[in-house]
């Protein structure tokens, strides 16, 4: 076989390997995370409705929308994990020495009354949804923004509960706030919620 068929053959064999990759990871997202892109602008969905799920927590949900289920991330808003499992314990570390040190038990606590906190606003107010299709991590959720009738959102209504940090991945809002204008609307949101002593501000000394 000549120098120049061997050539071409590899570029074959690449090129089948290429395909066969992104078959398979269309296989592992499943046909509704695969046809969604992350887009350039903001999609507005009205009328989703809270699916229920196991893994709905107090900033991660699933949403039915035109027969279809989607779990979102929220931007900006971090709430602790509502229970503990071998792989989060550094996390949930993390997030009780952001609240003032909180044990393990107390940030789990606070996790759970977040996951109570946005599932009852979630099933009993309506709301609009904004997103943009960004992936978490490659995964099948999506960052988005919700937003109620009050014209709040609920990164902004856990962090004034108490019951989220200020963290994650943040972008410019739909309204057209920059991250670091809504990033400091967030901290002044969060002083008030300390010194009213809100949530798991409550344990501070």
């Amino acid at each position: 076989m000549s120098r120049r068929s061997g050539k071409s053959w590899l570029w074959v064999l690449l090129a089948l390997v290429a395909v066969g990759f992104q078959v398979w990871r269309d296989v592992q997202d499943g046909p509704e995370t695969s046809a969604k892109k992350t887009s350039k602008v903001f999609e507005v969905i009205l009328g989703a409705k809270l699916h229920d799920h196991r893994d709905n927590d107090g900033d991660s949900f699933h949403l039915n929308h035109n027969g279809q289920t989607h779990e979102f991330r929220l931007y900006f808003a971090d709430c602790p994990e509502k229970k503990r499992h071998q792989f989060n314990g550094d996390r949930l570390a993390e997030q009780g020495q952001y609240f003032g040190g909180l044990s393990e038990a107390e940030t789990v606590a606070i996790g759970r009354q977040a996951q109570t906190f946005t599932l009852r606003l979630l099933s009993t107010q309506s709301f609009t949804l904004y997103t943009k299709w960004q992936s978490v991590y490659n995964s099948r959720r999506h960052y988005a923004f919700i937003v109620f009738a009050d014209g709040e959102d609920l990164s902004a209504k856990l962090i004034r509960a108490g019951l989220a940090r200020i963290h994650t991945s943040g972008i410019a809002l739909p309204d057209g706030r920059s991250v670091n204008d809504y990033q400091n609307q967030l901290r002044d949101i969060e002083q008030q919620a300390r010194s009213q002593r809100m949530g798991a501000w409550a344990k501070q000394p």
